[in-house]
């Protein structure tokens, strides 16, 4: 079933019989029941082709049924603790419980389908709490920008977790927004999470289960670089592994990209594979994630180490998660290229030249390689190239 083959009747029914089993305790975890919403979502869904991507929230129920995922399937995704990570690769239906995580990855979908001329489109669901966050304002402005195939759902219910829209900005007025944001309001029926009623708790303790039984933990590469004989230099081996990723494909995001050539190492990379960006690294690594989605090979350039922590939430809860909590549905081989700005000319400071290569190592799952050599330069790129997960590779300014 999809679109206006539901009925309002038949998604309330659904839920409630969801609600049934959290009564009953067989749902020892967090779940978002939707509610008050079901016309106007299946008058959208009318809209939205069964190709498209559709992109939801950790309250993404409607959203699946509408878009033709089996209902037994959501219920069994439901019971084994994965209502907020509601991911299905054939239908193209990907969610994030975190907000503000889906509009940067969208606009990556999106470009990836602009670029492959497809006819499909992105529809990405938010709240209208995500619609607070710079994160949304960032993206908004790049698919309006470049004409993207990408429209933003924004479900206003007034409220962003317990909290009203007059409380957090003073005034409860939209916001404007270009073409490619539609809102809809309405009243929410049921409560933020759970149903509202207790639940049977010995049940629950019965059944409940560990994290990693949820969401096995995905088997950790240990990769360990190999210091290739080379007569190259430290920068030009940078800039040889760049040509060949360039040859094989990949897509070069970041800012100074173009301008600048990622200091002059992706000179060799052809105009069409590089995406410059404003300074909006969350941006740059969801761009990066959804290009992925297509089958494309990005290499993300953060300019310095330092603002790499501002893409933090996306690396930690994104790059790092997405192939673990959707069960291997998703994959995300990126590659995620900086630089540690610790020497040359120009010094710039204690905020400019921090290396943070130890906590990235300790955040995340996927290989963190820090080539202090030519020869491990082009053994860490190599191995990235041909990575089915994702690469982080540090270098040093003072060895270019």
């Amino acid at each position: 079933m999809r679109g206006n083959e539901w009925t309002p009747e038949g998604l309330i029914g659904f839920v409630n019989k969801m609600a049934e089993h959290h009564d009953a305790g067989r749902l020892p975890f967090a779940i978002h029941l939707p509610g008050g919403n079901e016309e106007q979502l299946i008058d959208i869904f009318s809209n939205i082709d069964e190709n498209d991507y559709v992109l939801s929230t950790h309250r993404n129920w409607y959203h699946a049924l509408l878009h033709g995922l089996d209902p037994d399937e959501v219920e069994n995704k439901i019971l084994s603790a994965r209502s907020m990570f509601m991911f299905d690769r054939k239908k193209n239906f990907y969610v994030s419980a975190i907000i503000g995580g889906t509009p940067g990855i969208a606009v990556g979908i999106a470009w990836a389908l602009k670029r492959k001329n497809s006819k499909q489109k992105v529809w990405c669901f938010i709240g209208d709490g995500i619609e607070d966050t710079g994160h949304f304002a960032e993206a908004v402005r790049y698919v309006d920008g470049f004409d993207l195939p990408c429209v933003f759902v924004i479900e206003d219910d007034g409220m962003a977790v317990e909290t009203s829209k007059k409380h957090r900005w003073g005034t409860d007025k939209d916001l404007d927004w270009p073409p490619c944001v539609i809102r809809y309001h309405y009243s929410k029926t049921r409560p933020h999470i759970r149903t509202g009623n207790f639940a049977d708790l010995k049940t629950m303790k019965a059944v409940m289960k560990t994290d990693e039984e949820y969401f096995p933990l995905l088997e950790k590469t240990n990769f360990v670089m190999e210091d290739i004989e080379t007569s190259l230099t430290y920068k030009q081996a940078v800039t040889e592994s760049m040509t060949n990723l360039g040859e094989n494909g990949s897509i070069f995001i970041g800012y100074s990209i173009i301008p600048g050539d990622a200091m002059g190492t992706t000179i060799n990379v052809p105009y069409d594979q590089k995406i410059e960006t404003p300074v909006a690294e969350n941006l740059m690594v969801g761009l990066a994630i959804g290009m992925s989605f297509e089958g494309f090979k990005p290499v993300v350039y953060f300019e310095r180490h330092d603002f790499m922590l501002v893409a933090a939430d996306a690396i930690g809860n994104h790059v790092d998660k997405i192939e673990r909590i959707s069960h291997g549905e998703f994959k995300v081989p990126v590659i995620l290229k900086t630089v540690v700005d610790d020497g040359g000319l120009f010094y710039s400071g204690p905020t400019h030249s921090q290396d943070f290569t130890s906590t990235f190592t300790e955040m995340v799952s996927f290989p963190v390689l820090e080539p202090m050599t030519a020869g491990e330069v082009l053994s860490a790129y190599n191995f990235a190239a041909t990575s089915s997960q994702p690469v982080m590779i540090v270098e040093h300014k003072k060895f270019h």
